[in-house]
């Protein structure tokens, strides 16, 4: 071989093992920009109303994780080009497969999702999404192949930098744009709810509100049957067996409790400000705060927004946003990310339950937060100091209740897996050792007593299905030898006025004017939620008694 062409080769391989700093560096920056500064805040800016915290809590951290896995990035490229040109190549070419997939899955794929509340998931119902998951790895490894082999790796790195960086820049405008429109960017104040006169109580006056949350009526009968003793435990109450609820979800049907307004539908800034009215502008909370009630609000699911009647209530605080505990947040973070945008055999390890988003707090115990968990508030019921006074009372107190997921037997001990049924008896169960302490401490005859699920549940995932809740009620020093069964047609519509007539004194069998045997037609508006893109809201009608799904029509 010639001196030239021995110059010429040592040059080849001389340029083939010249470390592409500028190539590298796109890569790194641009994989590191997607995982933690374009998936996170795009997730936060539409969900933000889920989330404590707010966009400046988290930017110190992602910032920080993007540079860190920038650099590694980076770091790995270089030190695999020193151990072998193709091993670079290799991982580069990954990399940027990594990237394309992510994106294609995050945004084209991930739309038949179900949502992350806590229910079980059938991965056997997603066969055809794991279908085109594997479909396009494959296509995306095997175009990136091509391209290499076809013009040289040298000149696919600059393609795939170009396209990097193209779609990058997409992606930054459109996740400030989410921010900007979402108003994603706003400062949050954060609001406290502790426990505060919890278990303050008066010897003149109680209106009670106890909200189990889905505890579904067909259910709860069906475990009357085997709870003969339920009997007794609620023998001054009447059920209303026959209790519709106007909303499927919990962020509306609290609010509408105080106020009796129908929310029709909107985004979640509309949802927000219909929560925040509902509070402000509540006839019945005026009605008690010009009594002279003491008001106590122990709800952590549908919170308002600031406002003169919030903080009226004396366990609600205004602070500013604490630390996040970050291990817990990057935990969280890192599995919400990999739902929306991993391939779907992946998405199996990041199932996370988002209210564990909603505790990730440092500072639960030091500001003595209300959380409503059951055996929590089972374990304050047995444990914590009552205190009686003459001050009027009223208190909401709203308990996980039979939520999704059944982790409780029938006795409120957590379990690994529970059922729905134990669930079910577990929060009857709080409830009947609650109506105990009220009795031993002495309040309980001068209280007006609800006990009622916020809506019911459908265990087959009918959404149609979660319009029973259970409702028992005791009014005004009522007494009874046996819980009283009624099939009066009632609504939630019906509980503004109700509410009067209890404070007015009368017993749980005259707050209603339908009696048993009336037919009437009950509006309610059903939250359909077949996945993570099709969530919308639907005015119906019930034209036969709560829980038969087949007697709701959707109002055209």
């Amino acid at each position: 071989m010639s001196d030239k062409s021995e110059k010429k080769e040592a040059a080849k391989k001389k340029e083939r093992e010249r470390f592409h700093y500028v190539q590298a560096l796109v890569l790194s920056l641009t994989c590191s920009f997607f995982l933690f500064l374009y998936a996170p805040f795009e997730l936060y800016f539409s969900n933000k109303s889920d989330f404590w915290f707010d966009f400046y809590s988290m930017i110190g951290i992602d910032l920080a994780l993007f540079v860190g896995c920038a650099a590694f990035i980076y770091l790995l490229l270089f030190l695999s080009n020193l151990i072998h040109p193709i091993l670079y190549r290799v991982i580069y070419c990954a990399g940027a497969i990594c990237f394309f997939c992510l994106y294609i899955e995050g945004n084209f794929l991930a739309k038949d999702l179900p949502m992350l509340d806590g229910r079980d998931i059938d991965w056997n119902a997603l066969s055809t999404h794991r279908v085109f998951s594997i479909l396009v790895i494959a296509i995306l490894i095997s175009a990136v192949v091509v391209l290499v082999r076809i013009i040289k790796f040298k000149k696919a790195e600059i393609i795939l930098q170009y396209a990097l960086l193209g779609l990058s820049a997409i992606l930054l405008i459109t996740v400030i744009t989410e921010g900007v429109m979402n108003n994603g960017f706003a400062k949050k104040t954060r609001i406290i709810v502790n426990k505060d006169g919890e278990f303050d109580y008066s010897t003149d006056r109680n209106v009670i509100i106890l909200v189990i949350d889905a505890v579904d009526g067909d259910v709860f009968e069906e475990a009357l049957k085997d709870h003969p003793e339920y009997y007794d435990d609620f023998k001054d109450f009447t059920y209303y067996r026959n209790m519709m609820s106007t909303y499927t979800q919990t962020r509306q049907s609290i609010p509408y409790l105080f106020s009796g307004v129908w929310f029709e539908g909107g985004n979640s800034d509309a949802e927000d400000q219909y929560i925040t009215d509902s509070i402000k502008d509540s006839e019945m909370l005026n009605r008690l705060a010009a009594a002279g009630y003491r008001l106590g609000f122990y709800e952590v699911d549908a919170l308002p927004g600031e406002s003169e009647r919030l903080f009226s209530f004396e366990n609600v605080k205004k602070d500013r946003i604490p630390p996040i505990d970050v291990p817990s947040f990057l935990k969280s973070q890192t599995k919400l990310v990999g739902y929306r945008y991993a391939p779907l055999d992946l998405k199996r390890k990041c199932v996370v339950y988002y209210r564990d988003f909603l505790t990730d707090s440092k500072s639960a115990a030091k500001d003595n937060l209300f959380y409503d968990y059951n055996d929590g508030f089972l374990n304050d019921v047995h444990n914590a100091e009552f205190a009686t006074s003459e001050e009027k009372c009223f208190k909401l107190l709203h308990i996980e209740g039979a939520h999704v997921p059944f982790r409780y037997d029938s006795y409120a001990n957590k379990v690994e897996s529970g059922t729905y049924k134990e669930s079910v008896e577990a929060s009857v169960y709080v409830a009947a050792e609650y109506i105990k302490k009220l009795k031993e401490i002495g309040v309980y005859d001068n209280s007006v007593i609800l006990i009622m699920a916020d809506h019911g549940f459908s265990e087959e995932d009918i959404e149609e299905g979660r319009l029973h809740p259970v409702f028992f009620v005791k009014g005004l020093n009522e007494t009874g030898s046996k819980m009283s069964l009624s099939d009066a047609p009632v609504s939630f519509e019906d509980l503004p006025e109700a509410f009067r007539r209890l404070e007015n004194g009368i017993d749980s069998s005259g707050i209603f004017d339908w009696k048993e045997g009336d037919e009437r037609d009950r509006r309610c508006y059903v939250l359909f939620y077949k996945n993570t893109s099709h969530i919308h809201y639907e005015e119906c009608v019930l034209k036969g008694r709560a829980g038969d799904v087949t007697k709701v029509e959707k109002v055209k």
